[in-house]
């Protein structure tokens, strides 16, 4: 009787972003994709990945990591798991050249193989499963879908896709393959849920370059075209329609540069000989002349428009009559972001222009009708919806439904849910695995784990403040010497009221007044720190219902 196979989602369902998928079947693991997901989480959190602690504990079951395409909600978060499981990871040319800087930052050697749409790989010695790369269109070069050999039959991972007939360049997505394996069988299909409640069909790409090109025609004054430097086919036609008004092209941002230089190398771009030029040169032109490539397009305020928009930028500067385009869709949760750096741009006079007429951006990510045109060409037996918050999972299940997959063969996972393919059937285990989300902060030196308690410990900081209550106490008798003194950071409900908060704390040390000191110093200073810890918050919560954090400094004389 062949294995059952168990799909088990560690991130991407229920969310936008943390797209991480384990496949299991007869002990062996192979896991698609391993992504972060970027958040306006104000305590100090970058991004977050997915808790991979159930894959880490079963390492020497894990063979391979297959990845459908270079984005960071795909591959972001690889440099966490490959610290822990050195196993093979397969992606195509430009995923992989995507990965590598990632890796390379975070200190982390990995074995990566490079694959062409048509390949098959397996997920390591002794393993049923076996991975097949077959081309989509998405906004970023080399995107695959992957058609896994499993002992329960083929199962389809769309991969982040859209269905593209006039792709700038490469040649669009395998249809005909895709229609293949629909006619073979396809035993399960998770597909990409993104767009689910936008009708129709998406945009193409190739429609956003006679947009760009009347903007940067009209303007009369710099372009500053922010878009997400992955996005090579974007790129490639902000050169072409710079070139086509004249203007010369200067990148701004590090991943812009970065991404710039790897597309170029990799046959993603071509640009005149005259593009693209450095920061000192672009000071140098006249405004009508410019063009300015630029990453922050989702408002981060450490991106290089963040930093234009206020003016602090060290190379170039928004002045009156500049046009500012945003080429790009508001990820979910970025939308205030967003809206503040659209007033900042406003604020210095510049005209900001986004998608609508004309065309200045084309989404990634299949619609309605291209989600039923892959449910139509695939005709699996059993769904699941991938990658998108509930709501999204949920109308692309009931377009699956609509398009004759049995409801009661759409099952909707949640991270953590695992689906169990047997003989049988389909159905979800009882039993929740551990998922979950880890914080992370990146910066120059790495990235660390920020754990639970001390996030929660930030948003207590940021809601009630700190109060440091000073103490002096007799080394012999325990008595407090003098007035307890309060440095306050953000507390409101102290000013006026310190001689009552002192005469709390008091009280509370002349209880233990005169106690031995036996147990030794650490414990007495102890029990006296965690006392006037309590009778602050006691009093506190008492007088303002508020809960500030509290630090008792205790000085023995």
């Amino acid at each position: 009787m062949p294995s059952p196979v168990q799909i088990v989602p560690l991130g991407g369902l229920g969310e936008v972003g943390m797209n991480c998928l384990a496949v299991e079947a007869a002990g062996r693991i192979a896991v698609i994709d391993c992504g972060v997901l970027f958040t306006d989480e104000p305590f100090g959190v970058d991004v977050l990945v997915p808790d991979l602690s159930w894959l880490i504990e079963r390492r020497a079951q894990v063979g391979a990591v297959f990845l459908t395409h270079g984005h960071e909600d795909h591959v972001g978060a690889l440099p966490f798991l490959l610290r822990h499981l050195p196993v093979p990871v397969y992606g195509t040319r430009f995923t992989l050249a995507m990965v590598k800087g990632r890796l390379e930052e975070a200190g982390v050697a990995a074995d990566l193989r490079e694959v062409v749409p048509g390949d098959v790989c397996p997920a390591g010695e002794a393993s049923p499963i076996s991975a097949e790369f077959i081309a989509v269109t998405h906004s970023i070069p080399d995107a695959c879908a992957l058609a896994l050999s499993t002992p329960q039959g083929t199962i389809l991972h769309s991969g982040d896709f859209k269905i593209d007939e006039r792709p700038v360049r490469g040649p669009g997505m395998d249809l005909e393959r895709l229609a293949a394996l629909g006619q073979a069988g396809v035993r399960l299909l998770l597909s990409d849920s993104t767009n689910s409640e936008r009708p129709g069909w998406s945009r193409s790409e190739s429609a956003v370059g006679p947009g760009l090109q009347d903007v940067m025609a009209e303007a009369t004054g710099r372009v500053f075209v922010a878009t997400f430097s992955s996005n090579a086919h974007r790129l490639q036609q902000v050169i072409e329609a710079a070139a086509g008004s004249g203007r010369r092209l200067a990148l701004l941002g590090r991943g812009m540069v970065q991404n710039f230089d790897i597309a170029k190398l990799l046959g993603h771009l071509s640009e005149p000989g005259w593009m693209p030029v450095s920061a000192e040169e672009a000071r140098r032109l006249p405004p009508r002349e410019l063009a300015v490539l630029t990453t922050g397009s989702q408002g981060e305020p450490r991106a290089a428009l963040g930093r234009l928009a206020r003016g602090d930028h060290p190379d170039l500067k928004v002045h009156a009559g500049d046009t500012v385009i945003l080429s790009s869709r508001q990820i979910p949760g970025n939308e205030l972001a967003v809206g503040r750096l659209v007033n900042e741009l406003c604020a210095r006079g510049a005209l900001v222009r986004w998608d609508g007429h004309p065309p200045l951006h084309a989404t990634g990510h299949a619609q309605e009708a291209e989600q039923r045109r892959l449910l139509q060409l695939t005709r699996p037996e059993f769904f699941v919806p991938v990658h998108g918050e509930y709501r999204q999972l949920a109308r692309h299940a009931a377009t699956a439904a609509s398009e004759g997959v049995p409801a009661g063969r759409c099952h909707l996972l949640t991270d953590g849910q695992v689906l169990s393919l047997t003989d049988a059937g389909a159905r979800i285990l009882p039993d929740r695995i551990r998922s979950g989300r880890v914080a992370i902060n990146r910066d120059e030196g790495g990235a660390v784990e920020v754990p639970d308690a001390v996030i929660e410990e930030r948003r207590r900081l940021a809601e009630f403040g700190l109060l440091m209550v000073v103490v002096s106490l007799d080394g012999a008798s325990g008595a407090v010497l003098g007035e307890p003194e309060f440095q306050a950071r953000g507390v409101a409900g102290l000013e006026g009221q310190e001689a009552e908060l002192g005469g709390e704390v008091r009280r509370a040390l002349e209880a233990l007044a005169g106690g031995s000191r036996a147990t030794g110093e650490a414990a007495w200073r102890a029990a006296r720190v965690e006392l006037v810890r309590v009778a602050v918050r006691r009093w506190f919560r008492r007088a303002t219902g508020r809960r500030p954090l509290v630090e008792p400094v205790l000085l023995v004389r």
